[in-house]
């Protein structure tokens, strides 16, 4: 975006929306940076300054009918500008409320009220920008319900909220739009994502992905498991897996396609593990921050209780490609077209180091916020430092705009999120559903988890994340644990359930993205995604019955049951693949899903007929495999021996079958081999490659770069005094008009760089404006 402003037009008329994103971005990412360093103003003045600039960051990147042209265009602009000017309001309510705003409650006013509805419907068509209209939807028929809860049936009956309780609860309360969902984006997760952003631009989502194909790019599936650790890495960093598909997989994706792998079973691979990304420690999609808050649990327990179940989702996919590319006999990479891993190690090894220091800092008893403004420094420091990819003032105006743009889609959601909640905190439906949810399941725990899986299944379709997991605190969470399941397996039991819908049918956005840079259908990549993200379906039922894979048991528990899970869902890979050994027959698979069944359940009895199942079709596997191999072997002999004793090809039913099944067994490969882009040549050297990315030293010249570090050497000077006097808390209005100056100064300075730089190649023909 700056850079269009740079060598765009210098009028600001044809250019506001462009300086608008610009400032509004910077100011956006600033004063949490500075709240960071420093600390935040009154916090429900800060709440109010995120989710009022975030609603018109929505406003901005996603402009109402953005393809519409002549009256309908500009009366859009319109429409825009006026949810602006409505966001803006919402901020000066606070800020001119400041100083009374603990009577407000004692005493609604029409401000108040008038303040609550805008809010409201700003917020939800924020949230239908950035998110779609499920969430949207949701929010409706909760919204419909507070307010005509004597007009509906059964369990959702009730007394209807009043205008005051609605409007205290949605403006006013911790339990509605500003309640924990917004605190926890505010506080900690633009600094997380910021963390992300300096990581991914220093090069470390190419440092992740070059070191996944290095290790297991040669190897039995190569491309399918770098496609598993690249995403894994990537993931649990960013927290998004269409984001994870769109980058990973513009590799990952033609690599597994040439060299054999389905089409649909090549876009399933990566939106399987790009959704894993979500599970995976420490970002998980934003969730575990605010999972930390609704169990008032320290983020650390958090993300360890994670850990285990992430590792295991991440192996049975390991374990199924494996398997799929050894049955379908598929070529490897050829190893002389990639690097020896520890040379990447030794070379770019250091972009690690964050990672290290996210764990050092949290087992010494940090806090978010230090262990977030540690990472962001030291990568920042590593981005400066390293020779390739250096940190410019440009790329760290991008860093910025990025992370802007990743963050108020989230910040519109928790805000929309905030409204489930309170409208459910209005009438109390959370314990009528809990209530009557326990009564129909009879005392029936099973029945009680269909219901709750189903739920959640069906309310994150199409929705984020951060999204689903905090509707499901208000709605299915409440179902588990008034029937006496511990908190922590509750919330994780419908966190699971309610981010499998991105690669469930029908609604599965994440293997939607993934089939195009497939080739495949929509649908056909889904259901593939499905199969290999099975283990997603399973770990939650051990969330229930076997706590230890949340670490909450014993040493020889947690070991157990990881054991017998890792046990059971490799039987369930080798079930869906159908080849082990050798390929598993019909009734082989029977026994491997007898045995995953039985492992799934942690007891004692179980767990041994499981494990001795488990061993039974492995040793039947082998058996069968090379019985096969020897009449297979026999076979061709005989049939040598026949052609060269008549001169002739044999032929029969018995011929004619076994090309039959050979072809068959053969055809899954045939589709991509024939289909597979030609150029993986080109695609290994663009992955290994150093290329220098865009406003590197080379684009921005040296007056430039004086000009721009000038630019943010001023901005930290200013941070660093208003610290020190603690600005912030003494007099929030001056801050926030400093805070505002700073962002128009440096968003001009950056301009400046650019053109200070004066090299109009550095603005290529194709770059638009989003």
């Amino acid at each position: 975006m700056i850079r269009d402003i740079a060598y765009g037009e210098t009028s600001f008329m044809r250019h506001w929306r462009g300086w608008a994103v610009a400032f509004l971005g910077t100011f956006y990412v600033l004063i949490h940076v500075y709240a960071g360093f420093y600390g935040p103003p009154e916090s429900i003045l800060f709440r109010a300054f995120h989710v009022g600039t975030a609603l018109a960051l929505v406003f901005l990147y996603f402009p109402l009918l953005r393809h519409s042209h002549g009256p309908v265009r500009l009366l859009a602009r319109l429409i825009d500008l006026a949810l602006i000017v409505g966001a803006f309001w919402v901020v000066a309510y606070f800020v001119i409320e400041l100083e009374t705003w603990d009577f407000r409650r004692f005493q609604l006013r029409f401000q108040e009220y008038f303040t609550a509805a805008l809010l409201t419907v700003l917020v939800l068509e924020a949230a239908r920008r950035a998110v779609g209209p499920v969430l949207v939807a949701i929010c409706v028929i909760f919204l419909l319900h507070a307010k005509l809860a004597d007009h509906f049936p059964g369990m959702f009956y009730g007394p209807p909220a009043s205008w005051n309780r609605l409007t205290e609860t949605m403006l006013l309360g911790s339990d509605g739009i500003f309640g924990i969902p917004v605190a926890v984006m505010a506080q900690f997760v633009v600094l997380f994502i910021m963390f992300g952003t300096l990581l991914n631009i220093t090069g470390g989502g190419t440092f992740f992905t070059r070191l996944a194909f290095a290790l297991f790019g040669h190897r039995t599936g190569g491309p399918a498991k770098a496609a598993v650790v690249s995403s894994a890495l990537m993931g649990s960093l960013s927290g998004s897996s269409i984001g994870n598909v769109m980058t990973t997989g513009a590799f990952t994706i033609p690599l597994m396609r040439h060299l054999g792998y389905r089409r649909a079973f090549a876009g399933g691979v990566e939106a399987a593990a790009s959704n894993g990304g979500i599970i995976m420690p420490p970002v998980m999609g934003a969730v575990a921050f605010i999972m930390a808050e609704f169990l008032d649990r320290p983020y650390l327990e958090i993300i360890m209780a994670a850990a285990i179940p992430a590792i295991l989702y991440y192996t049975v996919i390991f374990v199924t490609v494996h398997l799929e590319a050894k049955k379908l006999g598929l070529a490897t990479m050829q190893k002389v077209n990639l690097p020896s891993p520890w040379p990447i190690i030794r070379k770019q090894g250091y972009l690690a180091l964050p990672l290290v220091l996210i764990i050092v800092t949290l087992v010494l008893g940090y806090s978010i916020v230090f262990v977030a403004i540690v990472i962001i420094l030291t990568t920042f420091g590593l981005a400066l430092l390293q020779r390739t990819n250096r940190m410019t003032p440009v790329r760290l105006a991008d860093a910025i705009e990025q992370t802007a743009r990743a963050t108020v889609g989230l910040s519109a959601t928790a805000a929309a999120a905030g409204i489930i909640i309170g409208a459910i905190f209005a009438t109390g439906l959370s314990f009528q559903i809990s209530q009557a949810a326990v009564e129909f399941s009879g005392g029936q725990i099973w029945i009680l988890l269909v219901i709750a899986a189903l739920m959640a299944l069906i309310m994150g379709m199409g929705m984020t994340a951060a999204a689903v997991y905090i509707t499901l605190v208000a709605t299915v969470i409440p179902i588990l644990t008034r029937a006496g399941i511990p908190d922590i397996a509750a919330h994780f039991f419908a966190f699971y359930y309610g981010i499998i819908s991105n690669i469930t049918p029908p609604i599965a956005l994440t293997a939607f993205a993934a089939a195009p840079l497939a080739g495949a259908g929509p649908m056909a990549t889904a259901v593939q995604a499905t199969r290999l993200g099975a283990a997603s379906f399973l770990l939650p039922i051990l969330f229930i019955y076997g706590p230890a894979l949340l670490l909450e048991g014993e040493w020889w528990e947690v070991i157990t049951v990881s054991g017998t899970a890792f046990l059971g869902l490799t039987a369930l890979a080798i079930t869906f693949t159908g080849y082990f050994f050798g390929f598993v027959p019909m009734w082989q698979r029977a026994i491997f899903l007898a045995s995953t069944v039985l492992l799934i359940v942690p007891e004692l009895t179980s767990d041994a007929a499981g494990i001795s199942l488990f061993a039974l079709g492995v040793a039947v596997n082998f058996w069968w495999s090379r019985r096969a191999a020897t009449e297979a072997s026999d076979e061709r002999r005989r049939v040598r021996k026949e052609e060269r004793a008549t001169g002739e090809r044999a032929t029969g039913i018995g011929r004619y079958a076994q090309r039959m099944v050979q072809r068959r067994l053969e055809k899954e490969g045939e589709e991509a081999v024939a289909d597979a882009p030609k150029d993986i040549n080109d695609l290994t050297r663009a992955l290994m490659s150093d290329q220098e990315g865009s406003g590197g030293t080379k684009e921005v010249s040296s007056r430039g770069l004086i000009i721009g570090w000038g630019v943010v050497a001023t901005v930290a000077l200013a941070f660093e005094i208003m610290g020190q006097v603690v600005f912030h808390a003494t007099n929030p209005l001056a801050w926030l008009a400093v805070m505002a100056a700073l962002s128009i100064g440096g968003v001009t300075g950056i301009v400046v760089t650019w053109r200070a730089s004066a090299r109009p190649e550095n603005a290529p023909p194709a770059y638009q404006a989003p």
